[in-house]
């Protein structure tokens, strides 16, 4: 713990809008036991930004960037490596770009441990790592926009669940009239009743209300084929929903999230989200979760819950409450 502390607090140099955490967590199941942890993320340096972390379990760090490739468009590119104190390593590669009107998503991975002797928590997320102890995989996707409302989605996955997926995802947006303003009605009713063309090509006031979203599709591989379904609502609030359904031929999988802000707090989030898949072979079939943040003092208190049974039938879950401050709270005096 001392060392990641010692880490942090060399690097505040250019730190800009850098943040430290740190934090204390507990599994059982898989990678039982407990474990600290310390790091640094959104550190300005090598034209992008690093982050770094120390636990009881492994050792990460991992490098962002944005590029822009006129006249095609902009790119990111977001690397991370992950050293376990047991053995082995976990690389990450992830980019993504625009090509007109194209936006495209590639993922590479190279491991020779698990995802859990890593961060236990990573087993339990709503889309789930591969959580072999040892293998390769590779995803790609693009999405090509139609329209302002409809976007044509196409990708697939090599690993040992190879596979593939094609749909078409939409969205409107919700609307209602603006109530009148008091004393405005009267007023209004009496200009309209002048002229009855103006009230006929009048169009009363409106103001947004939300979006709502839905998607559609197929996807098919080695233990998988099934149409998918779903559908999403993201209020002006904040509060956001979101349900989707794989079935087919001995496939079956359904997710569902739900997130609301100041729930916990003013400035807090709040998000539970739980799914079913056991056509999955790769990940933990049955998963659920609770993340929540909550601001403290000049940082954020953060508690992370998961659980659920993988494949193999094993039942687990893990916990974990960090506090994330601003590095440049910490190097002052």
């Amino acid at each position: 713990m001392g060392r990641g502390a010692a880490l942090a607090l060399a690097l505040a140099g250019g730190a800009g809008a850098a943040t430290v955490e740190f934090g204390v967590s507990y599994a059982a199941g898989i990678a039982g036991g407990g474990g600290a942890q310390v790091g640094i993320s959104g550190l300005e340096a090598l034209g992008g930004r690093i982050s770094a972390g120390l636990s009881t379990r492994a050792a990460t760090v991992g490098y962002a960037r944005g590029l822009a490739l006129p006249p095609l468009g902009a790119a990111t590119v977001n690397g991370t490596v992950a050293l376990a104190w047991r053995g082995g390593v976990r690389a990450d590669l992830r980019g993504t770009a625009t090509v007109g009107p194209v936006a495209l998503n590639l993922g590479l991975g190279a491991f020779t441990t698990s995802a859990a002797s890593t961060d236990p928590l990573s087993v339990w997320a709503l889309t789930p790592p591969d959580a072999r102890d040892r293998g390769l995989s590779a995803d790609l996707s693009a999405r090509y926009r139609l329209s302002r409302s409809l976007i044509l989605v196409a990708g697939g996955e090599l690993s040992v669940q190879t596979q593939g997926f094609v749909g078409v995802e939409g969205r409107r947006d919700l609307t209602r009239p603006v109530p009148p303003q008091e004393g405005t009605g009267a007023a209004a009713s009496d200009s309209t009743a002048n002229d009855p063309a103006e009230a006929e090509t009048t169009e009363p006031e409106t103001e947004p209300v939300g979006t709502l979203n839905w998607r559609a599709g197929v996807r098919a591989g080695q233990g998988v084929l099934g149409v998918t379904a779903g559908v999403g609502y993201a209020a002006e609030s904040g509060l956001n929903l979101g349900l989707d359904a794989l079935v087919g031929p001995r496939t079956f999988g359904i997710t569902g999230s739900v997130g609301a802000p100041d729930v916990l707090g003013a400035g807090s989030t709040l998000r539970l989200y739980a799914a079913y898949e056991p056509w999955r072979t790769s990940g933990a079939p049955l998963r659920t979760g609770v993340e929540a943040t909550l601001p403290v003092g000049s940082g954020e208190f953060g508690l992370n819950l998961g659980g659920g049974r993988t494949g193999a039938d094993t039942l687990g879950y893990a916990a974990r409450v960090t506090y994330r401050l601003p590095l440049e709270s910490v190097s002052q005096p």
